[in-house]
């Protein structure tokens, strides 16, 4: 499965791992924070373990990974 490391803002360390197609599992230095999906030509929040994963952020990830992905 692919592994991502998200450049965001500030020192934290973002990465979004696929863990099925279209799901990414997303971790803030090292710490599960969510899962995310790409469904329906758009990104949306699967699953929220912390509130740093918001509407705003899922959006923002899931742009980042479209770039490194090169969807």
């Amino acid at each position: 499965m692919d592994e991502y490391q998200i450049p965001f803002v500030g020192n934290k360390i973002y990465k979004a791992r696929s863990t099925q197609k279209n799901l990414y599992r997303i971790t803030r230095d090292n710490q599960y924070i969510g899962f995310i999906r790409w469904e329906n030509g758009g990104w949306m929040l699967e699953e929220n373990a912390k509130e740093e994963l918001t509407a705003e952020n899922v959006q923002l990830i899931g742009e980042k990974i479209d770039r490194l992905k090169k969807r």
